[in-house]
């Protein structure tokens, strides 16, 4: 049935219209869960009326419990459509699916009766066939000599007791199923016993295998040096590619958890990995070197110019080997050129591809982690963190376990057992549909439904989207000037000279602390961040950091001190406050957006809306903690509320003050990383990239840069409250 869409309208009359038109749509999937019910056990009872074999009815019948449970857990939609209470409930109600799924309880029961005698039939022939096969195996296995034939047999041994997990319910009633799962279990116990005594057969194998392979790599190795032209570094890069499939290949055989060899091996073809990719990069780099010198050949002079010049650009061994012994001596420079040019040309070098060659290396070089991602398929227990005999044991536990399951004499298929179980399907759809209200109440979360809150989130989203597109433009022109601020404030930083800029911090951390060790330690911090290149980054995150301070300090003081004012004015903006510190940043980073775009402003406000709360609050808290003595000392001599606030109550209260700025700067600064998202530049920047590309050395610096201007923030601003205090004591030089 078709829902209308919700009309565009303002958003006091859409939110009553989606709720109108999300409770119809509710309604039409109730009655589209009963329609596909009754369809569903129509269905079922025609396949019933097909079956030919009892097994196929053990299927229908699993089916159809699915579909009782279904039916169970949507009691409320039962209830509601067995009475006259919903219209929709005149086209199909829960009365008819009552007398659907009798109808198919009694063909399952008329049915299984039928077939009755087939089950007794399909069970000892189950129970012979797993039985047989079981000792089967078990002979199989006692005779296995070899590690490799224990490998083998565990395909059998494990595809057998899958199949019997599955089974358990048909062979269960047989008189000797008991007596087969205790061969299950000998099975598993003889699996292990004949892993452990083969153990060191098995171990010192993979170990000849190992040492087989690392003289192969050996060979290529030295044949590295001896590589000249495209067609031997063509095979030999071949042959490295084989060898490194092979041992792939025996990722799952050789467990790098098991075997110390095994972790040589694999330095040891990472190192022939390098040293070949490292050889053919020499001979491309040197072809191309030679090739760029061929012109010069009749000019010695110049050409001793741009051998001197290639060799101190790059390392080479044609240039520094070859060429660069005859700097001194033009004419025999000049014929060592030729040779080489000579030689290079009928070398084919031009056609190797680095990008081939160094697709090969890396293939190569991701060994190790194939190795540990493969998961070890040895018959050796120790060690391995989930060998075979350690499968076999958990499939027999598990048949084990379905055997000794009570779940399983209702599922058993056992034709007494389950025309029970089935003769129950009607009372339980009977049950749901009588589900006391109480019972509904008591176990369904009392909660707004999903259509409706999904239909009231689109007029709230439409709404403003609406209002962005009307007043963004003039929202936008309103930040101009602060823009404008921050970038004029910015370009000042960067125009400075860096030696101008340390002094700058040095003397700050001086003023509040008057301790040179904060100072130093400050510049240190300051050049270190310099030192790796990251100058302007960080100027970019200072010049945030200072202006988000600046404006959060200009709003949040006189709000706090508001605050300390008016109880009536803390009640209602400390639940903000709450709001503002525990909401994830990323939520109102949409609407910032919305408004503003992305860009320097946006992040800007998002920055002050989760960094101001501590200033609010700690002078708030500040000035209420002051000594009622005071007040009442500057009562008595007459001081008006703003001598009082500004002479009394405010110093008195600076060391909080000062405690919130520290806070708002710190809060300020651990936004950076959050407020690139949305194209703020500086230090968090490229953390993000970093994250994204998963660049561990580009991450760890701009991380440690932001720690590192954490605390020279933070040592300043505490310095200047330490002071404050030593004011007020009067221990102050």
């Amino acid at each position: 049935m078709a829902i209308r869409p919700i009309p565009k309208q303002d958003i006091l009359e859409c939110l009553p219209n989606a709720a109108d038109i999300a409770g119809l749509r509710m309604d039409n999937k109730d009655l589209d869960f009963i329609q596909r019910m009754l369809a569903r056990s129509d269905e079922l009872t025609l396949q019933v009326a097909e079956a030919t074999d009892y097994s196929q009815l053990v299927t229908i019948t699993e089916r159809a419990r699915v579909l009782v449970d279904r039916a169970e857990e949507k009691a409320g939609t039962l209830k509601e459509f067995s009475g006259d209470s919903n219209p929709l409930a005149q086209i199909n109600n829960s009365e008819q699916l009552l007398a659907s799924v009798e109808s198919l309880s009694s063909a399952l029961t008329s049915k299984m009766e039928a077939l009755s005698a087939n089950y007794e039939s399909t069970s000892t022939a189950a129970f012979d066939h797993y039985s047989n096969t079981i000792e089967s195996l078990q002979q199989s296995l006692n005779s296995t000599q070899s590690y490799s034939g224990l490998v083998e047999s565990f395909d059998g041994v494990s595809t057998t007791l899958k199949e019997l997990v599955e089974q358990v319910p048909l062979i269960k009633s047989q008189e000797g199923a008991a007596d087969l799962i205790d061969r299950v279990n000998s099975l598993s116990d003889s699996f292990q016993n004949k892993a452990e005594s083969l153990s060191g057969v098995f171990k010192q194998d993979v170990i000849t295998q190992i040492d087989g392979l690392n003289a192969q790599v050996d060979a290529l190795k030295l044949n590295v040096d001896q590589l000249s032209t495209a067609e031997q570094v063509t095979a030999h890069f071949e042959q490295v590619k084989a060898l490194g499939d092979v041992i792939g290949s025996k990722g799952k055989e050789f467990s790098i958890n098991t075997f110390d060899e095994v972790k040589v091996l694999i330095q040891n073809i990472n190192e022939l990995g390098i040293a070949s990719h490292s050889k053919a990069i020499d001979l491309i780099d040197g072809y191309k070197a030679v090739a760029k010198l061929e012109s010069l050949t009749a000019n010695p002079e110049a050409l001793a110019h741009a051998l001197k010049e290639a060799s101190l650009r790059t390392e080479v061994s044609a240039i520094d080997q070859q060429l660069m012994p005859f700097i001194d001596n033009g004419s025999l420079l000049a014929e060592k050129g030729q040779q080489l040019s000579t030689q290079f040309a009928s070398s084919n070098l031009g056609d190797l591809s680095e990008r081939a060659l160094r697709t090969i290396d890396t293939k190569i070089g991701r060994l190790e982690v194939r190795f540990k991602s493969e998961v070890p398929v040895n018959a050796v227990p120790e060690g391995a963190e989930y060998s075979l005999s350690d499968r076999v044991a958990a499939l027999a536990e598990e048949v084990e376990s379905v055997y000794d399951s009570s779940a399983v004499e209702f599922m058993s298929s056992d034709p007494g057992l389950m025309t029970s179980f089935v003769g129950e399907f009607p009372e339980r759809i009977q049950g749901a549909i009588e589900t006391s209200d109480v019972w509904l109440f008591l176990n369904n979360a009392i909660s707004i439904p999903a259509d409706v809150m999904m239909n009231s989130r689109g007029c709230v989203d439409s709404a403003f989207r609406d209002f962005t597109r009307e007043f963004g433009g003039f929202i936008e022109w309103m930040f101009e000037p602060l823009l404008a601020f921050l970038d004029g404030f910015e370009d000042l930083l960067l125009a400075m000279p860096w030696p101008i800029f340390l002094l700058l911090v040095g003397a700050l951390a001086w003023a509040g602390s008057r301790s040179i060790k904060v100072s130093i330690s400050s510049m240190l911090g300051i050049f270190a961040i310099s030192v790796f290149g990251m100058w302007e980054p960080m100027l970019s995150t200072v010049t945030l950091v200072t202006v988000a301070t600046m404006m959060c300090l200009a709003v949040g003081i006189p709000m706090g001190v508001w605050m300390s004012r008016s109880n009536r004015a803390q009640s209602v903006i400390t639940p903000i406050l709450d709001i503002m510190q525990t909401i994830p940043s990323f939520v109102y980073l949409i609407p910032v957006v919305m408004l503003l775009g992305i860009g320097k402003a946006p992040g800007l406000i998002a920055v002050c809306i989760y960094a101001m709360p501590p200033i609010v609050r700690l002078t708030n808290l500040g000035i209420r903690l002051v000594d009622k003595e005071a007040m009442e000392a500057a009562d008595a001599f007459g001081a008006s509320y703003k001598q009082r606030l500004m002479s009394v109550q405010i110093p008195l209260a600076l060391p909080n003050i000062f405690a919130g700025v520290n806070q708002t700067i710190m809060m300020a600064l651990s936004m950076v990383v959050i407020a690139s998202m949305i194209g703020v530049a500086g230090l968090g920047l490229p953390v993000l990239q970093a994250v994204q590309n998963q660049y561990l050395s580009m991450g760890m610096l701009n991380g440690l840069a932001i720690v590192a201007l954490a605390i020279v923030f933070d040592r300043v601003s505490q310095a200047f409250g330490t002071r404050i205090q030593k004011h007020r004591s009067g221990d102050v030089l």
